[in-house]
């Protein structure tokens, strides 16, 4: 047979091929002879016991106990669950042997230390029945033990999408089959095109690719994300390792929380591992290597999937580890990471050490273990030796700063000249033997000096490529506020003399001088004026577009005095900003714990610390340390009111806020501290796209230095620019496929005008296919880059008025058949949301369900009718008809194709409508698209007639769908055969069927299915069907079979 086109079929062989060429062995489910609710595989568990313990000479009592001991391991929800079944799954079991006068021995599941002894497995078709029946396209086992779930979404088909592969995993294949969902900790979803893993409780923002086989070298986009995903993250080496070190479960979790490394994470925690060991003393020089990973990457958890293999390593000695931070909220946040991790890190002494005498408690005469952190400052001249063990390691975080000055410099103070050493010299005099490890998402030259060199790196653009990170868009302020290249070479000149090592009072003093006179530009009151007026402006045209997802801004300051102005200054212009509440959005909306954590707030604040010498109202203002941490508590809070914070120095590194997509930059800054800046607007968050940085000192040049450094060749300069020439771009290619339209009332008319002028716009984008097909993606393709370069002066107020015509055209164009089919009122409704400005949902939404009786509501059917626009109308019935025959596909699989044939013919004339109409007259067009509606309401019609039925003739619907077969036969082959006698008949073919369905293997074990055919053929006989005069009856026979057949299978795949 011809293979016409890449099914979901093909795809999901060419996966199972992928899995062979990696050394898996290949079972499809219908081959394995065992009920629906065995979800292990007894034979290969059986057969890796008997080759890995032959000596042992176990027991069938034995087998049976060591299966009981990790089935039995369960939980009170599915996460609980999960989390024990890993552990035991870890840890093994103890295997008390008395009773046959043996001594106790230790049984693994998986043989970590060796991957060759155990069995590798990949199953398609694998039928569960637990709360429903299901069938997951790949299931992968080790040792007979399932490990992970492959759902497959063909490559091929548009209408399919990833994210349904998702929701069926999380959703669908949890609540009906939680047996063997209890072993996935690799969820993999996949459409050829992308690929994800994650874990079950993840949302899907949080799937991500597997893109390097040895950390080193990353795959593209596209098939070779799948490819590198099966020989990377399924080889079996690494496989074994990320389920014995790699899946984070925290002591507690009220979220369900479940890590699983990115490959970035995985890979470079390996290769530190790996250094680590070549360099520890005393036979290497202490130098375990620089881990360079783009700032929002997740360093946090690279650092515990590293501390936990160094402190369960067999080759370490149990060594001691301190991390090391430079600042005490950063040390918090590391804290509550570790401290919440003590079972996952098999260390109970895991801990933040508030003190250095406290330090000297832990450390002292201590030859093994513990997990310490706290922050480099705690290490002066006051602290001698410490420990000089050589099993200590020290992981130092955001190391470029603090950590690297091992050099004296000169210290000038009443007292004299005296040498002054910095921290990371203390360290190294506390710890001499230790092995030192530096993470850093700007590495400087002294970073690698001090802790060697870069062993594994994650820069920003493979970041953003993968989807850990966002990409960021800069956008220059008016030119009159910015800095000239003259001013700018003093601020690099002053950068340069700080970076210095020694530099002198003299040296420091003149480059204050210089600067000062930069502040002096900075702080002109006029410039300020036109600084803070852009802004605003900016802020509320991204808020009133849709274009920033939360409205979370940060606007950052020359320094605290003219941080203040510019807060006095936006409190002038938009007092309603200085108004306390809790939040923006609607509080019906929010849940009693969402609504619960807030606290009134206004909506700009300024944050910094207090100076001794600040006037009574900055000092109030800025209030204690503890105000401001509640603060950083709000403005991470996305349903918060607190929007705006002008900074200065605080919250510009370390603080993740991810809903943050905006930040307007008033300073100078350089290379590291300008990367750890702008990364505050790079995490992901839903509906985030982009981070914006607006400049208003001139920082395009010194980002461009930057990111040359740090970055990986990927440049966000030239980001508004290239946005701004593809919206006008676009926009001139709508406007030439709407040439004709008029338009205007929707500017300048009533509200019903702008309605109708809308609605008739819709029609006329609709009007032809060809026409609908272009304005849909160029619209879309618009709106993306216009959400970039919002606030672009070059954009007109025309070219606003077309953007928001054309958005609104196109949304309710994808509302039409999308939210349950809305009816005409509804449709209305939405059609003036998006006309008040509500246009910047222009995601596909997904469809939601709706019950047969709402299908076939007289009502819901004649207010479609009653929708005067002949294309919306149309649409609205071919949608409607498409899920009822969808809906009735579940129970009668040959019915439905049979109505599926006829709506496909109607929507075939209907998108072929530009060569079926000879003459381009609207009301020809019009009369053909209503003769259109009157086909597929009749079908409608027909369908609801023929699902009711069943219960007219007084069987089941199974039994009707039977009932459907045999007489199709009897039209077909043109012989008489009574309808009461066909009814019955069908009865009997169904009380066959379920006798044979009991297993989930019958239909691919010839000895049943040949059972099943016999049964159906003697049933046949013996009641007359067809008549024995019937030339050519054995086929007729076979026949039946078949459609039997695939009606029972039908049945499996849509049993609820």
């Amino acid at each position: 047979m011809e293979k016409t086109s890449f099914t979901e079929s093909s795809f999901e062989n060419a996966v199972l091929e992928l899995f062979q060429n990696q050394g898996y062995e290949y079972q499809c489910g219908y081959d394995m002879h065992r009920t629906n609710d065995e979800i292990l595989l007894i034979d290969d568990f059986k057969r890796y016991l008997v080759l890995r313990y032959s000596s042992l000479n176990l027991q069938e009592s034995e087998i049976n106990f060591i299966l009981h001991n990790l089935l039995s391991s369960r939980g009170t929800s599915l996460y609980s669950t999960m989390k024990a079944t890993l552990s035991t799954l870890q840890s093994g079991i103890t295997l008390d042997r008395s009773a046959y006068g043996l001594k106790n021995e230790f049984i693994e599941y998986f043989d970590f230390s060796n991957p060759d002894n155990n069995i590798f497995k990949v199953v398609n078709q694998f039928e569960v029945k637990d709360a429903a029946l299901r069938r997951p396209d790949i299931v992968v086992f080790i040792n007979g033990i399932p490990v992970s779930v492959i759902e497959l979404k063909t490559v091929s088909e548009k209408s399919v999408k990833l994210y349904s592969a998702f929701e069926q995993l999380t959703i669908r294949y949890t609540r009906d089959i939680e047996s063997l969902m209890r072993f996935s900790y690799l969820s993999v979803i996949s459409d050829g095109v992308n690929t994800k893993c994650g874990s079950l409780f993840s949302d899907y923002k949080h799937f991500f690719p597997w893109k390097s086989t040895d950390g080193k070298s990353y795959a593209k986009d596209g098939v070779e994300s799948l490819t590198t995903m099966v020989s990377g993250l399924f080889d079996h080496a690494t496989l074994l390792n990320v389920i014995q070190n790699y899946i984070y479960f925290p002591d507690t979790s009220k979220t369900n929380l479940m890590v699983l490394p990115k490959y970035s994470q995985y890979y470079a925690s390996e290769l530190l591992f790996k250094n680590i060991k070549e360099h520890m003393r005393p036979s290497g020089d202490g130098k375990g290597g620089t881990y360079f990973g783009a700032t929002g990457c997740g360093k946090s958890y690279t650092m515990l999937f590293l501390t936990r293999r160094l402190v369960t390593s067999p080759d370490l000695n149990s060594p001691t580890v301190i991390l090391l931070t430079d600042r005490t909220d950063l040390d918090d946040q590391l804290s509550n990471t570790f401290e919440a991790s003590k079972e996952y890190l098999v260390d109970r002494n895991t801990l933040n050490v508030a003190s250095r005498e406290e330090l000297n408690e832990k450390v002292r005469g201590v030859t093994s273990g513990g997990i310490f952190l706290m922050t480099v400052q705690k290490f002066d001249e006051n602290v001698k030796i410490l420990s000089d063990r050589d099993n200590i390691i020290c992981i130092s975080d955001e190391a470029h700063r603090t950590q690297v000055n091992l050099d004296a410099t000169l210290k000038i103070d009443e007292e004299g000249i005296r040498k002054h050493f910095g921290f990371a010299t203390y360290l190294r005099n506390s710890f001499p033997n230790a092995t030192y490890v530096g993470f850093t998402g700007t590495p400087i030259d002294a970073t690698i000096n001090v802790f060697g060199p870069i062993v594994a790196s994650y820069k920003m653009k493979q970041a953003v490529d993968d989807g850990s990170t966002v990409g960021i868009a800069l956008l220059s302020g008016p030119s009159a506020v910015r800095l000239d290249e003259a001013k700018m070479e003093i601020v690099d000149r002053y950068y340069s003399d700080q970076l210095s090592n020694g530099t002198n009072k003299y040296e420091v003093n003149e480059s204050i001088k210089e600067m000062s006179k930069i502040r002096t530009i900075i702080d002109n009151d006029s410039r300020l004026n036109l600084v803070v007026d852009h802004f605003i402006k900016h802020y509320e045209e991204r808020v009133k577009e849709g274009s920033t997802v939360k409205g979370k801004a940060m606007f950052v300051c020359y320094d605290r005095n003219i941080a203040y102005k510019v807060y006095k200054k936006i409190i002038a212009r938009r007092p309603e900003w200085n108004v306390q509440k809790k939040t923006q959005e609607d509080e019906s909306k929010l849940t009693y714990s969402q609504l619960n954590r807030l606290k009134p707030i206004e909506m700009v604040k300024l944050v910094a610390t207090r100076g001794a010498n600040d006037e009574p109202t900055l000092y109030n203002l800025l209030g204690s340390d503890k105000y401001r941490a509640g603060l950083a508590t709000l403005f991470k809070d996305e349903n918060s009111n607190f929007k705006i914070a002008i900074v200065v120095d605080m919250w510009l590194t370390g603080f993740d806020c991810a809903s943050l997509d905006t930040m307007y930059i008033d300073k100078p800054l350089e290379k590291h501290t300008l990367i750890q800046t702008i990364s505050r607007v790079n995490r992901v968050f839903e509906g985030k796209e982009q981070g914006v940085i607006v400049d208003y000192i001139g920082i395009e040049a010194s980002l461009a230095k930057a990111m040359q450094l740090y970055g990986g060749d990927i440049n966000p300069v030239s980001e508004i620019d290239a946005s701004y020439v593809i919206f006008k771009d676009q926009m001139s290619l709508i406007d030439d496929l709407m040439n004709g339209f008029d338009y205007s009332k929707f500017e300048s008319g009533t509200d019903l005008d702008r309605l109708l002028t809308l609605q008739k716009g819709m029609e006329f984008v609709q009007m032809k296919e060809e026409r609908e097909t272009r304005f849909m993606g160029l619209t879309q393709r618009m709106k993306k880059a216009f959400d970039i370069c919002v606030g672009d002066s070059r954009i007109t107020s025309s070219e606003m008025f077309k953007l928001h015509f054309y958005c609104a055209i196109r949304s309710a164009i994808m509302k039409i058949g999308k939210e349950g089919t809305p009816d005409a009122e509804r449709m209305n409704q939405e059609v003036k949301k998006l006309v008040d400005g509500c246009i910047s949902a222009l995601k596909n939404q997904e469809e939601g369900e709706q019950t047969k009786t709402e299908i076939f509501s007289e009502d819901y059917l004649k207010k479609i009718q009653g929708i005067p626009y002949k294309n919306t109308k149309f649409k609205m019935l071919i949608e409607l008809l498409r899920k009822a025959i969808v809906q009735y596909s579940h129970t009668n699989k040959y019915k439905a194709e049979e109505f599926s044939k006829r709506m496909k013919k109607v929507v075939d004339k209907y998108n072929n409508r530009d060569g079926e109409i000879l003459v381009s007259n609207d009301d020809v067009i019009n009369d053909f698209i209503d003769s259109l509606s009157e086909e597929a309401q009749k079908i409608l019609e027909d369908l609801k007639k023929d699902s009711d039925e069943f219960k007219q003739m007084g069987i089941s619907f199974e039994e009707k769908a039977f009932y459907d077969i045999l007489k199709a036969i009897k039209e077909k082959y043109g012989f008489e055969y009574p309808e009461e006698k066909l009814i019955e008949l069908a009865k009997k073919v169904k009380v066959a069927v379920d006798d044979k369905a009991k297993y989930t293997d019958w239909s691919s074990k010839s000895n049943i299915k040949a059972s099943l055919q016999s049964d159906i053929i003697r049933i046949l006989n013996r009641n007359g069907y067809p008549p024995v005069y019937l030339n050519g009856y054995p086929q007729n026979y076979q026949e039946v079979f078949e459609k039997v057949l695939a009606q029972v299978e039908n049945y499996k795949k849509f049993d609820e």
